[in-house]
């Protein structure tokens, strides 16, 4: 998948460039954890923003987004994380992950690396689309 990547092509578009769907968001996911790419916000639009509602993704697929959420978390916040990395293990879905980006948000501003807080909330945005 990286030599796919030119800056211009979407995540969405990436994924559809796979075998499949789940394979697809696998790659661009472990592409983007190993920091081999990064997130480039479409002009006007805001990480801020939470996409909308979708079929969830199947298991292994929220469960990727899961671990990282909860190991970058732990990198971020150190133990402060706990109780929210707790609740991220519980969820099942992509919903009740991207229901979760309101406490990470509240949660990360307490983050000292403010730009690593951002970036993990853009890749989290992006993996979980």
């Amino acid at each position: 998948m990286l030599i796919m990547v030119d800056g211009h092509r979407t995540g969405n578009e990436l994924v559809a460039l796979s075998s499949s769907s789940a394979e697809g968001k696998r790659h661009l996911a472990s592409l983007l954890n190993g920091g081999f790419v990064q997130v480039q916000p479409a002009p006007g639009s805001s990480a801020e923003q939470v996409p909308d509602a979708r079929p969830a993704l199947p298991d292994e697929d929220i469960s990727l987004a899961r671990s990282y959420a909860a190991r970058t978390l732990m990198d971020l916040l150190g133990a402060q994380a706990g109780a929210l990395v707790a609740e991220i293990e519980k969820t099942k879905t992509r919903d009740e992950l991207l229901h979760q980006l309101v406490k990470l948000r509240a949660a990360l501003r307490a983050a000292p690396d403010q730009k690593a807080a951002q970036q993990f909330l853009e890749k989290l945005v992006l993996v979980l689309d």
